[in-house]
């Protein structure tokens, strides 16, 4: 590697799966931490709206959705559901081809 090198990464984008069965998710689950507007540990601590706010994300599928939609240990009951049909830019990350 000498000065003036150049290096170019190329990604694709790619369509998030569900945790449950590994199909094409159709829903994003978000999560927030216990007592998240007074825990400095959650993305929406000391935040009046924190309805865009997660601190876990879990994407699932039509059939697995009533299992995947509980809230896991340490997160608040309440949570966001976002169809993907809906809000298509959630549903896409990139991925290194």
């Amino acid at each position: 590697m000498k000065v003036g090198d150049i290096r170019t990464k190329k990604e694709i984008a790619q369509w998030r799966e569900c945790e449950g069965c590994g199909r094409p998710a159709k829903y994003r689950f978000t999560f927030l931490l216990e007592l998240y507007r007074g825990n400095p540990a959650s993305k929406a601590y000391q935040k009046d709206d924190c309805s865009w706010c997660s601190d876990l994300d879990i994407y699932s599928c039509e059939r697995c959705k009533h299992t995947l939609s509980q809230s896991p240990g340490g997160y608040s009951a309440g949570c966001g559901i976002f169809p993907l049909g809906k809000f298509k830019h959630m549903g896409f990350y990139w991925a290194m081809k």
